[in-house]
């Protein structure tokens, strides 16, 4: 029965070792586990800001990782232009003196009260790291794509006064016609406007402003050729 109990207490001994053994265990394991700093992401270590064994408070900035794969550009637009911005847009875009293409992610619900303009971010694939972040980028997005249109510059386009119905000269020969245009969209970036209705392909009409202009006065084009 001595025997018995001595062994039972070595028994309970053990277990309490075996314990204490596996606590300690986990206490190292979590110790281990901190040490080692995983990022969330795939991407490219930019700024280190700690050293090896120094100490450090909950929430410091330990590295900085980019992702270069997917860039994000955040650019503003004016708020009257953000009306028809919709997530997956295409953007055209030059940065670098080299062109880009992205998608709008998403646009800010807010307008910025000092500068009245949207926040717009947009997904950049960036295959091979071609652009590079904190790049300064210029573009537009495009909100409507049209094919097979007759377009002219809008410098060509006048207004009439009192109405305000849009024309253009016309060179009808060696005369100048006026002819009232219906017009359609109108892309600023580059200058040229949808004409409906007014002009056929083919015809020649007067850009810019070349000084007083009316209708049924004789031009002369210059280099033009002679007839014979």
């Amino acid at each position: 029965e001595r025997d018995l109990r001595a062994s039972q207490n070595a028994v309970a001994s053990a277990r309490a070792q075996m314990a204490a053994a596996e606590a300690q265990l986990r206490s190292s394991s979590i110790v281990a586990g901190d040490t080692r700093i995983v990022a969330p992401l795939t991407g490219t270590v930019s700024a280190r800001n700690v050293e090896v064994g120094e100490r450090v408070s909950r929430g410091a900035s330990l590295f900085t990782v980019v992702r270069s794969d997917v860039l994000e550009l955040e650019a503003s637009v004016a708020s009257r232009r953000a009306t028809g911005l919709l997530p997956g847009q295409a953007v055209r875009f030059t940065a670098d003196g080299r062109d880009f293409e992205g998608r709008v992610a998403r646009v800010s619900p807010t307008i910025d009260p000092a500068t009245r303009s949207v926040t717009v971010y947009i997904q950049i694939p960036n295959e091979g790291g071609r652009l590079k972040g904190g790049t300064f980028a210029t573009g537009r997005v495009i909100g409507q794509t049209i094919s097979d249109v007759l377009v002219i510059p809008t410098s060509a386009v006048k207004q009439s006064q009192g109405t305000g119905t849009p024309f253009v000269y016309r060179l009808e020969g060696t005369t100048i016609g006026q002819v009232d245009v219906r017009l359609g969209v109108v892309d600023e970036a580059a200058g040229v406007v949808q004409v409906l209705s007014g002009l056929t392909e083919g015809d020649r009409i007067i850009v810019g402003n070349v000084g007083s202009l009316g209708r049924g006065m004789q031009v002369q084009v210059v280099g033009a050729p002679t007839p014979s």
